[in-house]
């Protein structure tokens, strides 16, 4: 049952990896306004709280928005540790 559950939240995890990345590439790539507003609702309920550390930390950057990036970083180590629960 716990591989299972590992299971299913590591695909979690690399599908949520997936968006947070076309939320990066959301200005350089030709996508519509309802593909953005799609991957924005997508990626703000978890992207919020990575902001919100952000602001009141000391990793805090003018002008340039370090979030997603420290996102992937958690959604990799995440996705790691359920790789590891599956075995």
């Amino acid at each position: 049952m716990i591989a299972f559950t590992a299971y299913c939240l590591s695909i979690f995890s690399i599908v949520l990896e997936a968006i947070v990345l076309l939320y990066m590439f959301r200005n350089i790539l030709p996508f519509g306004p309802r593909v953005k507003l799609l991957i924005d609702i997508l990626v703000m309920p978890v992207l919020e709280p990575v902001q919100k550390l952000v602001r009141h930390s000391i990793i805090k950057c003018f002008g340039v928005d370090i979030s997603p990036y420290i996102l992937l970083i958690i959604l990799s180590y995440f996705g790691n540790i359920c790789e590891y629960l599956q075995r």
